[in-house]
This record gives C-alpha cells, structure tokens and sequence, in this order.
C-alpha cells in the first residue's frame, strides 16, 4: 500500500499524509488488524479487498474492476459488492464485470449492461430488468434470480426452432440504444434495503464490516493554488491534471457531501481546454518523475531479497561451496608448469560457472514478474524504463558477491599470482562475462515464456561456447567457420582471462619434471592460439555487447508488454 501511495500520488503530498490515507484505507475496508501480513498469506476475500484498496491510494474518480468477485464465496462477495455500493454512493463511477451474481448483490447495482452474442441484451436499472423481460412475454419465475433467469435466456434454454429469445431482446433494446429501462428513483428503495441486510450481517459479525474511507485532498501544488476540486474525488493527484488546469477557479468550494437546506441552480463547472500533444508528453504520463520511480523500486527489490533471503543465501552458497570444491581439486597448481593446462581448464571452468549461474539466475525473473509489472505498468505506476533500471541496478552487488564468492578462495587455492593487478584484470574480464550472460538471458526471458525459456535457453549460448576456443581452436577450424570465433563472447572472455593470468611478461613458471616445454607463458599463449589476443580489445568487446544487448532485451519487453495489452 505505501508502495502503490508513493508512485500513484505526486510529489504534492508529504509522506505523513500519504501514510495516512494508507491507514484510513485499510481501516475502512477492515484489514487494518492485517497491515503486517504478507499478501501470499491473505485470504480470497482480503486479497480483492486489497487490490480495490491499491486503486484507492490516489482517490479516482472511476474504477474498473474486471470480475472482483469470482473466487469468492457469497458472504465475502456481499461484502465486497456493499464496499464497490458505498464508494460509488460517494460520487465515483464503478464498473465492473460480474458473472452470475446473487439476488442479494444484483440488486445494489444501479445500471446494468448485458451482452449476449456479442450484442446488447440489455442496458438499463437491474430493477427494471423484470418488467423488461415481462414485455417480451419472457416472466421470470418468483423464485428466480433474474440474474441467472437472464443468463439462460443468453445461453439460448429458452429458444425454440422458430424463434430466438436473444433476438427479441436485442431489438427491444436497440442493441443498448433504448434509454427507456434506467434506473428510477423508485429502486433506490430496494437498494437500500439490500444494502441494511448487509449491514446487519456485519454488525452481527458475520461478514467484517467495510466503509468507503475518507479521503483528505491534501495540500495542493503551488502554482494551482486558486483550484479547489468540485468534489472531494477530484483530486489533484495526477500531473496531467496539474499540467492542464493552472489558474482555474470554481465558485463552487463546498463539500459536495453537505445536506443542502435548499435547492439551488447547479453551477456551471469551468471549461478545461486540454491540449492531447501536450497530454502524450512522457512526463505527464506518471504521477512520480522517473528518478523516484527508480528509488522506490530498487527499495522493493531489496525490501522482497531480504524478506526472501532463501534463494540469496542458496546462491551465495553455491558458489561459496563449488569454488571450495574446485579450489581443493586445482589446488597450488598455479606456478607449476607441469598442470599450465590444468590452469587453463581451470580458467575455463570459472567463466563457465559464473555464466551460466548469471543466465540462469535472470532467465526466469521477468516471465515471473510478468503479470505484476503488466498491471502496474499499464495502470500508470511506473515506466519500464525505471523497472528495466531497478532491476539491472539491484542485481549488481548480488552478482558482485556471488563471483566474489567463487573466484577468490580458487584463485588464493590454486596459487594463483599475489599480483593485485592481475587479479583485478582477472575478476573483471570474468565478471563483464556474466553481465553479458545476464543481458542474454534477460532477452531470452522477455521473449519467451518461463517454460520455453527454460528448456531453450541454454541452447542460445551453445554457438558462443561451441566457438569459445576450448575446444577447437580457430586456426583448426574450417576457413568458412572461423567468423564465428570472431563473433563468440567466450572467445573474447577467455582469452582476456588468460592473458590475465599468464600475459603481460609473466616469469617463469616452475618446471618440477626432466622438461616442461610450457614453462614460458608465452609459449602456452601460443600453442593455444592466444599469441595476438588483446585484453583491452576482449573488454570492450564484450562491454559494447553488453550495452546492445540491453538495449535489445528493453524493446523486446516493451513489444511484450504492448502485445499483451
């Protein structure tokens, strides 16, 4: 909730008040005893009331909720339906989808709008669909719904050979052109008496009492200091409206919600010229400018890490206890001349498991986030620009730690050089390599989905891994095959590892045998195909990689986000 506060209501607002209307919320809709509870661990019931809660942060004039009450059995759903009455008794618009509800819920709407085939069956007061359905000679049954007596009717149980009941409803209504079934004022006596047996359910304490709550304004911006909203709802809570509405006045500054002593000329609300181009501009989209978005993400993704340090310690620790394995298995080989190729296994290994712990790690986060960052997107929380930077940014000092946690102890292990330089080179070269496997799994992951993207995203670093250099060389490769070497990350990381380790005029290494002719550095480089490889070159190699392919994993959730919607 103070999440969805902090992003939904402008920079006009301060914090105390923000928390405040968080809190009346919650007490209003009778979760404020559940504040401190985790949202996985709330009931069916508690999580609609919480979503339509989430929507009330920044006090819309129209809510949209698309079948709030499905899942749910029929006390909660009266429940929900009496808290959607009373905030729409307040003044806001509520429409909602609803799929067969009780007679007890049908009668608290107040406008009705049926499709059938596609077309409008009915548009009018839900009390007035009886006499509707009557003229058609269609009498719903005393004990009937005429909820579920209109869904039948939809559903054709009542058609005959000749004739269609769909049909006929659809021509008395004009496909919803006919305005002559509104609601009248005589309903709203139903309505209330819905409404008072639902009350007396949650005095008894069979259902938990809810209320609309009550919004405070809060102070508005400065440079509309002459504006006041013509009724608590409209509230200046969005920047497109502070954009579009400087210097407006309005005679009409009472509380809308007063009894009136008598009955006066309705005032005539001002003109709003509102300008669509200057309505596109990015920076009227969101409520929070972009750098606040970026704060209060990268607060939730640390805020769920450390509530969900499970998978955080399992990863620190796999990497902590393979690279105590591998560091006893290569240990002190370092400066023997003897194992220089057990050195460059060892080197290769560690750009392996680095990688392909970063790809994994990232493969599956955005198809999981999906539906979340679907829905706050699109409702206006936050642009994917600041979510793409929160969770490029929030995974820096986990993958730091992880490689941290992997390559010192079989670095010290396996003797490698005490030169602080060489590890440096070593550590970054190896690290620039799982950045670039995260940017390749964080496409892989935008573009397809989680059980796709698990079975085929290794098969997307295989070419890169074919053509690495570990196991064929480019100078044996067929001619028309060897572009690939100069296309593979793998290629570029280990050479850049190994010129860490043994280039830049290493001395020599011990030889504890009759001969040992990779003694010399240079000619291990050699007979390995790395006697032209550049680190500087291999680094920013994989650095411009990095950038397009981040660039590339952005616009595919963006597409992705856009073919959902």
């Amino acid at each position: 909730m103070h999440f969805a506060a902090n992003l939904k209501i402008g920079p006009h607002m301060s914090s105390a008040s923000k928390r405040e209307r968080v809190n009346s919320i919650l007490q209003a809709i009778g979760m404020y005893e559940t504040r401190n509870t985790h949202t996985g661990k709330l009931s069916g019931g508690q999580r609609k009331r919480l979503a339509i809660a989430l929507e009330l942060v920044n006090n819309p004039p129209v809510l949209v909720l698309d079948e709030p009450t499905s899942g749910l059995d029929s006390s909660t759903c009266n429940q929900l339906i009496t808290l959607l009455k009373k905030l729409a008794m307040e003044g806001r618009n509520v429409i909602c989808t609803i799929h067969q509800p009780s007679a007890l819920t049908f009668s608290m709407f107040d406008h009705l709008y049926a499709i059938a085939d596609g077309q409008c069956i009915y548009a009018g007061g839900a009390h007035n669909l009886v006499p509707f359905l009557g003229a058609l000679n269609l009498h719903c049954p005393e004990s009937y719904n005429p909820a579920d007596y209109l869904m039948e009717i939809a559903t054709h149980d009542y058609d005959t050979d000749d004739e269609r009941q769909v049909d006929k409803l659809i021509a008395l209504m004009d496909n919803g052109r006919n305005d002559d079934y509104r609601q009248s004022k005589s309903a709203r006596v139903a309505q209330l008496a819905a409404m008072k047996k639902v009350e007396q359910m949650m005095s008894s304490g069979l259902i938990t009492p809810v209320t609309a709550p009550v919004m405070s304004p809060g102070p508005l911006p400065s440079r509309n200091l002459n504006f006041k909203p013509l009724t608590p709802i409209n509230e200046l809570s969005s920047r497109i409206w502070d954009s579009q509405t400087g210097g407006m006045t309005s005679e009409s500054e009472g509380n809308c919600c007063k009894p009136k002593k008598k009955k006066k000329p309705r005032p005539t609300m001002p003109s709003i010229d509102l300008d669509p181009a200057h309505l596109c501009k990015r920076e009227n989209i969101y409520a929070t400018p972009f750098y606040r978005q970026l704060s209060i993400l990268l607060l939730r993704t640390f805020l769920l890490i450390w509530r969900d340090s499970s998978l955080t310690t399992m990863r620190f620790g796999i990497h902590l206890a393979i690279g105590l394995l591998i560091g006893f298995i290569y240990r002190n080989i370092g400066n023997d001349a003897h194992h220089s190729l057990n050195i460059f296994r060892y080197i290769f290994y560690t750009i392996m498991f680095i990688m392909y712990c970063a790809f994994s790690g990232i493969l599956v986060k955005f198809p999981l986030e999906f539906p979340i960052v679907s829905r706050e997107h699109f409702n206006r929380w936050y642009s994917l620009r600041a979510y793409y930077v929160a969770i490029t940014l929030a995974d820096l000092p986990i993958q730091i730690i992880c490689s941290s946690l992997f390559i010192v102890p079989t670095y010290l292990m396996t003797n490698q050089p005490l030169e602080l330089w060489r590890f440096g080179m070593f550590f970054l070269i190896v690290f620039m390599t799982a950045l670039v496997a995260q940017s390749i799994g964080l496409a892989v992951g935008a573009a397809l989905s989680l059980n796709l993207g698990a079975i085929m995203g290794p098969f997307f670093i295989c070419p890169f891994l074919t053509f690495s250099g570990f196991f064929l060389q480019e100078k044996d490769a067929p001619f028309y095959l060897r572009w690939m070497f100069d296309v593979s990350f793998l290629k570029y990381s280990l050479d850049g590892a190994m010129l860490a380790i043994f280039g830049y005029d290493r001395e020599r290494l011990e030889c504890n045998e009759m001969y040992c002719h990779r003694s010399r550095p240079k000619f291990l480089l050699k007979d390995l195909d790395m006697e032209r490889a550049n680190y500087q070159m291999a680094l920013f190699f994989l650095l411009g990689l990095l950038v397009m392919l981040r660039i590339l994993a952005f616009y595919i959730m963006s597409f992705r986000l856009r073919l959902f919607r």
